[in-house]
């Protein structure tokens, strides 16, 4: 029974020791609470086994090692497509091709970015530290050079991602912006 006593303290304290491994980590990205679900899955995973070992007749095991797996699949919501089974590459579910962009902004010191619409919203979702210019308001013109040189200065941007079709290498190295990736529609400038 002592057992139990060390189990039962162990559980009660696990979301507390969570919360100090996260904030040692400097990876707070759940409230600590949510690791009192550690605490269900211990105690019904010891409390089956128990039950399990103690049962005398085999016929009565394999039974109950049946139910046990019909609840595991039922938890899986019997779903067998190797879809729900794989390894998610990309659960944003954003583009790769933005993807692809947040990559390459990553070396950017401090990025602050004035990109499409399309763009700007996935790399805001991809990636919180990047400072996206996008909203209601926001002037965003990507025909008009000059134009777009205006707004780059007025928001404070040092990088900037256009659509290929307006790419003009030559116009964004005289206003200090470099090339620094392209995918198969945009076009990505960093200072």
């Amino acid at each position: 029974m002592l057992i139990y006593e060390i189990f039962g303290i162990l559980f009660l304290v696990t979301p507390g020791i969570a919360n100090g491994i996260l904030n040692m980590s400097g990876q707070k990205t759940d409230h600590w609470m949510v690791y009192g679900i550690l605490n269900i899955v211990s105690v019904v995973g010891v409390a089956m086994t128990d039950y399990l070992i103690n049962i005398p007749s085999k016929k009565e095991k394999i039974i109950v090692i049946v139910i046990y797996i019909l609840l595991i699949q039922a938890g899986m919501g019997l779903n067998y497509t190797s879809q729900h089974l794989e390894f998610i590459t990309n659960s944003y579910k954003i583009s790769n091709e933005v993807m692809e962009i947040a990559e390459q902004l990553e070396f950017v010191e401090k990025p602050r970015v004035l990109a499409p619409e399309e763009v700007a919203g996935e790399l805001r979702e991809y990636d919180t530290r990047f400072a996206v210019i996008y909203g209601e308001g926001l002037s965003f013109t990507q025909e008009n050079l000059e134009q777009l040189q205006i707004e780059t200065e007025s928001y404070g941007c040092n990088c900037l991602v256009i659509n290929s079709e307006y790419d003009n290498i030559e116009f964004f190295n005289s206003i200090g912006f470099s090339k620094i990736y392209n995918t198969e529609h945009y076009e990505v400038y960093a200072k």
